[in-house]
């Protein structure tokens, strides 16, 4: 018994011991407005050793003492002035003074409006509220605009709906979440990126191949968190009006308010309308759909001071469209075959709870709790066509993260629960699910505090009607260089197949809808590896970042829209289907505040269609981008223009019974260039803009098949390959209170 107290004794002095080696803490500099702005990248070490670390996209950085001695920190910054100050624990706050001015030039580094974030073991391009504005984007789907990683398209051409494809494949195999929870799925798949306000965004997150195992099983091609403006932070009010030359118009609102030390709360409204009926290619048939949406968000913040911090939040959406033929009446013609119409009414209502805490004893164990619940209905035609949907989801995730030993091995553990109830029906068709699906997760963290990082995770769920699902993750980083670092990546993912929601553009035309047989979850195995180079040229900084995936899909749902002109079948995977995708994209500072991007992708991918191994349809095997951007010294002016050019894609068959037969030729698109820019001009609280998309004014001939009947056989929307809309200008103006 006196040998176990000893241990017990010289264990807990072990531990006490161990935790006072640590130091942590995070390094700013304060803006104009006395604002605390994180230095990332900042180096924090020993001095006389080589101990030490560089602040994340946060500015926080530990790690540990090298000997009981060492009571001193240096920090340094490109242009900053250096710092040392008493290793004092944990808790450390460091702000950086710019370098003193020397004959009025003052040396300066600025965050870039995006970045590749140098501490994580995945690869996470960060686009920051900087990157957003220079796309007066209106919503999410129109924030990547400028971003090579993540491909927007619209899915068809009548309804306006946009999809994102990563790595190659559909935006389904993303996993999308809302400051890291799960958002955008199931049936808000089809418009959810719309659902998101760009003013109420205040960072991205884009993560390449399978993500953290914490987040669940569905991220198989990559992860995009969008972070949201938060009370304690965001500015007291913000307003941006936008309107176009195509009647789109657009108002957003944010009132935040510091309630007390403890409680801060934040307003978000949002309304947008388009009511101008256009008709470019004087096909009959409106270019894009009449549309009123409107969303309000509440959100609050309570931090106890004393380790507890707590978020919730309630959000509600209204989204109404309608379009088809350009004479179509709702109140008339709806769902008759006088003329052409569709019409979408969507109502969302999403409510969640964030809260964790700290223990006070262990600076580096926090457990944490997330729940959110999501109520989306839908109701819709196309044409003779109803299809209505509703779907409640109830997600909750309890973790725990701490270290074992040192802040070298960390660990994130946990349970959640996810349930969803999913009914929907197309005409007389019922397809119904219901959902319940309880799982744990384990994921372990190795950071020698120098060159190597790796996180490996495994999670286990068993779902009540596809039983038990296994899903391993790894990640590593490996720093070759102060400058080169080496990430690669492997690990499984799982999706249940919506059909309808994720291949809404079928029901927005003629073709018979075959679904062949029972339908089975979709699993995949995503290996990728990524090689990232900052250089310093000429006294300006660039970097070059490539990389390398594949996709293997050992079960999946294929939509086929090749073997049968005038339908659609559904079936699953009997054979092959995979993705190879490859990056290139090099941004250099030119000269001061002129910065120049440029990127070029190449894709393969191909599924078994029919027993025929052959290539996607309506997937450009080629991308590339070119992105400039200026800044005056004096702030005031900001320019950004932006080329993406867009390659060949193989389309699927469909019928048009004045051109048949058919050669395999016709059955490919055109590739086009798409020039989108801004000017910005800043002055005091106010920012005015001014820009275009599409300058070049290129437009899909034909977009509309068999537009000429629409109820007969022929008639086809979901063949979208390029612009819809030609030259589009918009002007908005922004308003900031801080």
């Amino acid at each position: 018994m006196l040998q176990v107290k000893l241990i017990s004794i010289f264990l807990i002095l072990s531990t006490g011991k161990l935790f006072a080696q640590h130091v942590t803490g995070k390094v700013v500099e304060i803006d104009g407005n006395k604002n605390e702005i994180p230095v990332i990248g900042a180096n924090v070490y020993f001095p006389g050793t080589t101990v030490g670390a560089t602040t994340d996209e946060t500015g926080m950085f530990m790690f540990n003492k090298p000997n009981d001695a060492a009571d001193k920190i240096v920090i340094s910054y490109i242009g900053y002035v250096n710092d040392t100050i008493k290793a004092e624990g944990s808790g450390i706050k460091v702000i950086l003074k710019k370098a003193i001015n020397l004959k009025e030039v003052e040396i300066t580094k600025k965050r870039d409006e995006t970045f590749i974030s140098s501490m994580k073991p995945i690869k996470t391009e960060i686009l920051t509220t900087a990157e957003l504005k220079k796309n007066a984007c209106c919503n999410l789907s129109e924030s990547f605009e400028s971003n090579p990683t993540v491909d927007v398209s619209f899915s068809d051409a009548v309804t306006g709906a946009r999809q994102i494809q990563m790595l190659g494949l559909s935006g389904t195999y993303v996993q999308m979440l809302t400051d890291v929870l799960p958002t955008i799925r199931g049936l808000g798949t089809t418009f959810g990126l719309n659902y998101i306000p760009g003013t109420w965004v205040e960072s991205i997150n884009v993560n390449k191949g399978t993500g953290s195992v914490a987040n669940g099983y569905e991220s198989i091609t990559g992860q995009i968190d969008v972070e949201l403006k938060k009370p304690e932070e965001s500015e007291k009010v913000y307003l941006n009006l936008y309107g176009s030359n195509e009647g789109r118009a657009e108002a957003n609102l944010n009132l935040t308010q510091k309630v007390s030390n403890k409680w801060s709360t934040m307003l978000m409204l949002h309304g947008n309308t388009l009511q101008n009926k256009m008709d470019g290619n004087n096909d009959n048939f409106l270019d894009q759909p009449l549309n009123d949406q409107y969303a309000i968000m509440n959100r609050w913040k309570f931090d106890s001071q004393k380790r507890i911090e707590s978020m919730f939040g309630i959000k509600y959406l209204y989204d109404n469209r309608i379009g088809g033929d350009i004479h179509f009446n709702p109140d008339y013609d709806k769902l008759t075959d006088r003329y052409y119409g569709l019409g979408i009414n969507t109502k969302r209502t999403e409510a969640f709870l964030k809260t964790s805490y700290g223990f006070p004893t262990k600076e580096f164990q926090s457990i944490g709790l997330q729940v959110s619940a999501i109520n989306h209905d839908q109701h819709s035609y196309f044409g003779l066509r109803e299809y209505s949907g509703n779907e409640k989801s109830l997600y909750t995730n309890l973790l725990m993260q701490s270290i074992i030993g040192s802040t070298q091995h960390k660990f994130r553990t946990g349970v959640s629960f996810m349930l969803n109830k999913y009914d929907e029906r197309l005409d007389s068709l019922p397809l119904n699910r219901y959902e319940k699906i309880p799982g744990a997760f384990f994921e372990y963290t190795f950071d020698d505090l120098k060159k190597l990082t790796v996180v490996a995770g495994v999670r286990g769920d068993y779902h009540n009607t596809y039983n038990f699902i296994f899903t391993p993750r790894i990640h590593a980083k490996y720093n070759l260089s102060g400058h080169s670092t080496l990430r690669v990546s492997a690990g499984s993912g799982f999706h249940i197949a919506n059909i309808f929601a994720e291949n809404s553009a079928v029901l927005a035309s003629s073709r018979d809808i075959i679904i062949q047989e029972t339908l089975k979850p979709e699993r995949a195995w995503n290996y990728g590896i990524n090689f990232t180079h900052t250089f310093l040229l000429s006294g300006h900084e660039g970097t070059f970042s490539t990389d390398v995936y594949r996709t293997d899909f050992t079960g999946q749902v294929i939509c086929d829209l090749y073997s049968q002109p005038g339908a659609v079948m559904f079936y699953n995977l009997h054979g092959k289907s995979y993705s190879n995708s490859f990056q290139a994209e090099l941004s250099y500072e030119i000269i001061t505040n002129l910065k120049a991007k440029i990127a070029y992708k190449l894709y393969d991918v191909q599924s078994t269609y029919n027993g025929e191994l052959r290539e996607k349809p309506l997937n450009p095997k080629q991308r590339a981008l070119f992105n400039v951007a200026y800044e005056t010294l004096n702030a005031h002016w900001k320019f950004d223009f932006t080329a993406q050019w867009i390659g060949k894609q193989k389309l699927p068959a469909y019928t048009v019974e004045s051109l048949l037969p058919l050669s395999e030729d016709f059955f490919v698109s055109r590739s086009y260039f798409r020039l989108l820019g801004q000017i910005t001009y800043v002055t005091g609280k106010w920012e005015l803009y001014l820009g275009g998309e599409n300058l070049n004014d290129y437009t899909q001939p034909d977009p509309v098949i068999g537009a000429e009947d629409p109820f007969g056989k022929s008639f086809d929307t979901s063949v979208a390959w390029g612009p819809l809309t030609g030259r589009m200008i918009y002007a908005g103006l922004r308003f900031a209170i801080k």
